[in-house]
């Protein structure tokens, strides 16, 4: 009786150090792992992103600093990339130019944009100063989906200033010849 109680300690015994065995090996294998990502995580970091889905893994930037300098872009290259280009007309009220959507010349597919033609854009309204001119409206480049403001410049009459006085048709022209 005394042998087995004995046999069943040992393998009592064996097991718990089994286990033990096992946990060390795990906390080696983590401090490892640690010590990886603390003295080389761009090693790590690539190995991360080669192991996610190529929708994931792009290394093509679509944030906010993807269009830094916009405004420095050929015109051509503001027009590809707007996913909205839209001519917002001013409306006063009070002291201040109400920015009202006019028209979209532009509206890329499946890009949400939240601004219908008469709606307020209350991102460009301007406060008025006095000896200012604001021109008539403003044309505005959006870009991602939803659409997001990047940039703006005035117009007076049926000319863009900040296109050399440009008519407005001329580039309505560019706009439809982008989409084909």
């Amino acid at each position: 009786m005394e042998q087995t109680s004995v046999d069943s300690t040992a393998r009592r015994i064996k097991r718990l150090s089994g286990i033990v065995w096992v946990l060390l090996l795990l906390v080696v294998v983590n401090l490892v792992v640690s010590l990886l990502a603390l003295f080389s995580p761009a090693l790590l970091t690539k190995r991360i992103i080669a192991m996610l889905p190529q929708q994931f893994a792009s290394s093509e930037t679509t944030g906010p600093e993807a269009y830094n300098n916009f405004h420095d872009w050929p015109l051509e290259k503001q027009i590809q990339t707007a996913s909205v280009i839209a001519i917002g007309k001013w409306q006063n009220s009070d002291s201040t130019l109400k920015c009202i959507i006019s028209e979209v010349l532009k509206h890329a597919p499946n890009t949400a944009f939240y601004y219908k033609v008469g709606a307020e854009f209350r991102p460009g309204n301007q406060r008025v100063k006095d000896n200012t001119s604001y021109g008539d409206g403003q044309i505005m480049f959006f870009v991602g989906s939803p659409a997001s403001f990047r940039y703006a410049m005035s117009f007076s009459g049926d000319r863009i200033a900040g296109m050399g006085d440009m008519p407005i048709n001329e580039l309505r022209e560019l706009i439809r010849k982008s989409a084909q």
